[in-house]
C-alpha cells in the first residue's frame, strides 16, 4: 500500500474539533509559484487565509527536503518554502504530492516546465481522508498519453466525518480544445473505475477553458460547472474563463450554488508597500504576475449540515 506524502504542520492554539456547517474551498493558479524571487508570498498567504481548504496549481519546485518516490532527494525550494511558511503561519497544514508532473519526458526538474500539487487545509475543519481515493491519476507522471500534467486526487473528511469528498486537481493543456476534452474525459472515466463506495468527486483548477462554447462540448457527461457563466478567471484585459470547479450534482449535493471569482488585482492593492507604482494601476501584466499571479483564485462552499449522501 503506499504511504502518502501528507505532510503535517501544525500552528494550533489548541486542539479542539469544532463543529461547522460548511466548508469553504478555494483553488488558485499562481503561475510558477516555487519561481519569481520578487513573488508577495505574505500578501498571497493574506487573501487565502479565510479558507478551509486551499487547492494551488503552478507550484514548480518542492518546498521542504525530502525524497523522490525512487529515493532521490529533491532540491527543496527557498521561493517554495517561502509560500508554505506563510500559509503554515496562518494555521494551515498541507498534503504534496509524491512528485511533479509535465507534458515532457524529463520530470524531477525544479523548473517551469513541471508541476507538483499541493492542498492546504484548516486542521480543525478537515483532515485527509486516505481510504477513499487519492493519489495521482496515472503511474505515468511524464510524457503521459491521456493527461498533460498527470492530475492529482486529495480526499478530505470533515472533522466531524459528516461529509467526505475528493478533490481532483487540475491544469489541462493549454493550447488544445482536443487535448483538454480527452484529459477531461480521462479524469471522468478515472472516477467511473474509483466511484464504488465514494461519489463525492469534484474536478477543479485551470482547465484554461476559453468559452463557454468550449465549456458546453468538453464538459463530462454528468458534470456541471460552478462557473457555468464562465467568468473570466485571468488577471489581462483579455479575460478567459479558465478556471471551473466540475462535479456531479446527481451525487454531491454538498456542492453549494455560490461560486466566487476573488479579483487579484482588487484584492492586492492594499498589501503594496513599494515606493514603485501599483502594477495593478494601470495593470502592468508582466510585472503583476511575477509578484502575484496571473490568475484569480476561485472559491466555492460545501455544506456538512445533514449525513453524508454517499
Amino acid at each position: 500500500m503506499r504511504t502518502a506524502i501528507v505532510l503535517f504542520l501544525l500552528v494550533l492554539c489548541g486542539s479542539c474539533a469544532v463543529v461547522c456547517e460548511t466548508l469553504t474551498v478555494c483553488s488558485f493558479n499562481i503561475q510558477f509559484l516555487g519561481h519569481f524571487r520578487d513573488r508577495d508570498h505574505a500578501a498571497l498567504a493574506s487573501i487565502l487565509e479565510e479558507y478551509d481548504i486551499v487547492v494551488i496549481q503552478e507550484l514548480v519546485a518542492p518546498p521542504y527536503p525530502m525524497a523522490f518516490p525512487d529515493g532521490t532527494p529533491v532540491r527543496a525550494d527557498d521561493e517554495a518554502r517561502a509560500f508554505f511558511q506563510e500559509m503554515v503561519c496562518r494555521g494551515f497544514s498541507f498534503w504534496l504530492s509524491e512528485e511533479d508532473t509535465g507534458p515532457g519526458e524529463a520530470i524531477h526538474s525544479n523548473t517551469t516546465g513541471t508541476e507538483w500539487w499541493v492542498t492546504f487545509y484548516k486542521p480543525e475543519r478537515a483532515e485527509p481522508a486516505t481510504d477513499l481515493p487519492w493519489g495521482f491519476l496515472h503511474e505515468d507522471r511524464s510524457a503521459n498519453a491521456d493527461y498533460e500534467r498527470v492530475p492529482y486526487a486529495f480526499a478530505f473528511r470533515s472533522v466531524d466525518e459528516s461529509v467526505d469528498f475528493v478533490l481532483v486537481s487540475v491544469h489541462l493543456d493549454p493550447d488544445s480544445s482536443r487535448r483538454r476534452s480527452e484529459e477531461l474525459a480521462a479524469i471522468a472515466g478515472w472516477i467511473d473505475t474509483e466511484d464504488a463506495s465514494e461519489k463525492d468527486f469534484i474536478v477543479l483548477g485551470d482547465l484554461n477553458i476559453q468559452s463557454g462554447e468550449e465549456l458546453a462540448t468538453v464538459l463530462p457527461e454528468g458534470f456541471l460547472s460552478l462557473n457555468a457563466d464562465c467568468a473570466s478567471t485571468n488577471t489581462s484585459a483579455n479575460g478567459r474563463p479558465y478556471d471551473h470547479v466540475l462535479y456531479r450534482p446527481e451525487s454531491t449535493t454538498e456542492v453549494l450554488g455560490e461560486f466566487t471569482v476573488i479579483d487579484l488585482v482588487d484584492a492586492m492593492r492594499s498589501y503594496w508597500t513599494s515606493d514603485a507604482p501599483y502594477p495593478g494601476d494601470p495593470y502592468d501584466h508582466n510585472a503583476f504576475r511575477v509578484v502575484y499571479s496571473d490568475h484569480h483564485p476561485i472559491a466555492f462552499t460545501l455544506s456538512t449540515h445533514g449525513p453524508d449522501d454517499d
